[in-house]
């Protein structure tokens, strides 16, 4: 009996058969699509994929604003966007819903509705120029998305009944259009106060007296009434499904969402279950727990009330065992996905299986999200290396002619995903680590809490090099000659990189710590530290030692810390957590310009020179490439690589996707 049976086990909504309990939540990476008015062919790809992989209901989004290329925020003016108006673009999203039909799934089409030009659900003034979430009220923020969103910059009229009528038919119009194309169902979004739904489901910017206003039956008035439109038009068997969320203080409660559900029974087939924004919606290492998913405890609720609705909560659904439990005991309905799907294109048939255990682990970086507000323009993921390239890849890697001996030098994460790879390919694979442990710089994930899920992916990857083979030697420190008299056909060079020391007078004295060591040996540190660099990696330094009690000042010469970190949906929330951390501040706009025991001296945005005291100093300068120790193993064996950090300083994403290219060419 498969160990997964629940979480696989077919799910009847009416005359509806979904094929499992999974949905692929809307969470096309944004730069999939090239400018194509159509989608292309990698993103046909990528959403046929999530429907191979298991999805039973895949959610595609209907991006066909006109104004999208103007909007007010970058990462929206990149998503893709459709020509609906030129008729041979349905073809395209027809070829689209076959392919996902083709795998026995169903195709939602995922909207954000919002109101005609001049209206919200309230009055309102005009959006301000600039949106800086530190000063805009929360409750606002929605509102000022939406009227930008449609280019709106005047004041806004509350929604009457009538342009209520045309909103609801104007859906219900897309719907009934994108149902003509083969998509089976629709998703609609009204969490965390997120367009014309969520404005007019949450206290916080529902401010009506009217009966579309005040109590929860009346502020679910409008939402349900879009909804039994869709039905009307559309039919019992396009499948409706409404994305809600509680609201934290002074807005929609758990029980309201239990409420909720039971006022959209026979309305509403599906209620996937978010966290109550964004950032929690997206979930880390530091704002969750491992093996404790957030909206489950709200879906548990709606399961106790007897709500007659299929649940499905989202955000850290991965683990399979879990998944299936929680279905087995009736927590949950459905487990709503987006990034275990794309960590690991062999999802579904690792679960099929039995092999939860092989199941790539996901990072929560967020990359696939947006990795860069300035570019290159790619969709990646971390532990992923085929995103992105997914759909050439048969054209790029071909089969292994010949069974080759392969060394592979440093066991860092591109070590160990080279070894895997090369192995999973037939090879004969021995893997040199001069230490004693594996994992190189992901060892802090094994000290920092904040860090376990890049603890589980180091630990996938230990497990991973025994599960295909691998023969692991540590505490052998490989050189040329060595490889060289073992006759290798080949050798990938992983050795990494070595922490850059800038140009300061006193930062090369031995005092003077690095980030590994200052994570290591953390509790030899003084009380006082200043961490010199406020990149992603000293922000989080310091932090980690804040945690651990010390009073910590990070100097950074940007304007902000972590401006290398992933911009959305993971600075935002580590920004949160510092924020309100004791013992942590920072100096932005530092240029540090000596130090010596005790004393750091820099100067600040204005010029001036200033100096901190400091039982310890941590210098997080970054990073420089291991290159010419790994030049050096050229000629040791017939066909060279270096990969990861030796060839290029770059991230866990980087060292995978290289390792990844050099041992598929094996």
């Amino acid at each position: 009996m498969n160990r997964y049976r629940h979480v696989l086990s077919p799910l009847r909504i009416g005359n509806v058969v979904l094929k499992n309990r999974m949905i692929a939540a809307n969470s096309l990476p944004h730069f999939l699509q090239g400018p194509e008015p159509f989608p292309a062919e990698s993103v046909i790809d990528h959403v046929a994929g999530l429907a191979r992989n298991g999805a039973a209901i895949v959610a595609f989004a209907d991006w066909s604003n006109p104004l999208q290329r103007e909007a007010w925020a970058p990462d929206i003016s990149r998503f893709p966007m459709y020509d609906l108006a030129d008729p041979s673009v349905h073809n395209y999203l027809s070829q689209l819903a076959d392919a996902v039909y083709f795998y026995g799934s169903m195709l939602s089409l995922a909207v954000r509705i919002f109101g005609p030009s001049g209206y919200e659900v309230c009055d309102a003034p005009p959006p301000p120029k600039d949106i800086d979430p530190d000063i805009v009220a929360m409750e606002q923020m929605p509102i000022f998305m939406s009227q930008l969103s449609k280019g709106d910059t005047g004041p806004s009229k509350a929604m009457t009944e009538e342009k209520m009528l045309q909103v609801a038919d104007g859906v219900a119009e897309r719907a009934s259009f994108y149902r003509s194309l083969g998509f089976d169902a629709i998703t609609v979004h009204m969490a965390y106060r997120f367009g014309m739904l969520g404005t007019f489901f949450s206290p916080l910017t529902n401010k009506r007296t009217d009966r579309y206003g005040g109590g929860l039956e009346n502020r679910a008035r409008f939402p349900l009434d879009v909804c039994r439109r869709i039905r009307e038009v559309c039919g019992p068997d396009f499948l409706i499904e409404a994305q809600v969320s509680p609201d934290g203080p002074g807005g929609n409660t758990v029980e309201d969402l239990v409420g909720f559900a039971k006022l959209a029974e026979g309305v509403i087939d599906i209620l996937q279950i978010r966290a109550e924004d964004g950032g929690l919606a997206h979930p880390i290492g530091y704002n969750s727990v491992e093996g404790e998913p957030l909206t489950l405890q709200y879906a548990e609720a709606i399961k106790r009330s007897g709500a007659r609705i299929v649940v499905a909560p989202v955000g850290g659904f991965q683990d399979p065992a879990d998944n299936d439990r929680y279905i087995r005991e009736g927590r949950i309905d459905m487990v709503a996905m987006a990034r275990a799907f794309i960590c690991d294109p062999d999802y579904h048939r690792k679960i099929v299986e039995g092999r939860g255990q092989d199941v790539v682990p996901c990072i929560r970086c967020n990359k696939c999200h947006v990795p860069s507000m300035t570019g290159p323009w790619v969709s990646v993921c971390s532990v992923n290396p085929t995103m992105g390239i997914a759909h050439r890849l048969e054209r790029m890697v071909a089969a292994p002619n010949a069974r080759l001996k392969v060394a592979v030098v440093g066991g860092g994460p591109a070590g160990m995903q080279a070894a895997v790879v090369a192995a999973g390919r037939g090879h004969e694979v021995t893997l040199h680590e001069k230490s004693d442990y594996l994992g190189g710089q992901l060892r802090i994930a094994d000290i920092s809490a904040a860090k376990w899920p890049l603890r589980k992916f180091k630990d996938y990857l230990v497990r991973q090099l025994d599960t295909v083979g691998v023969h692991i030697r540590l505490n052998t420190p490989a050189t040329p000659e060595l490889v060289r008299a073992e006759g290798y056909d080949a050798v990938l060079v992983a050795l990494g990189a070595a922490p850059n020391i800038p140009d300061i007078p006193g930062a090369r004295d031995g005092f003077v710590r690095g980030p590994l060591d200052a994570y290591d040996d953390h509790g030899s540190l003084g009380h006082r530290v200043v961490v010199v660099g406020g990149s992603q990696t000293g922000t989080e330094t310091g932090m980690f030692l804040a945690e651990h009690g010390h009073e910590v000042t990070v100097l950074t010469r940007q304007a902000a810390l972590a401006s290398d970190a992933t911009p959305i949906h993971y600075v935002e929330i580590v920004r949160e957590v510092w924020n309100h951390l004791e013992g942590f501040r920072s100096i932005t706009r530092a240029t540090t310009t000596a130090i010596a025991p005790g004393l750091v001296t820099y100067r600040d945005g204005e010029g001036v020179g200033r100096i901190i005291e400091a039982d310890d100093i941590v210098l997080c300068g970054g990073m420089n490439p291991r290159t010419d120790e790994a030049l050096s193993f050229y000629g040791s064996a017939p066909r060279f690589f270096t990969i990861g950090d030796c060839s290029d300083v770059g991230s866990v994403q980087t060292c995978v996707r290289s390792a990844f290219a050099a041992a598929s060419q094996l």
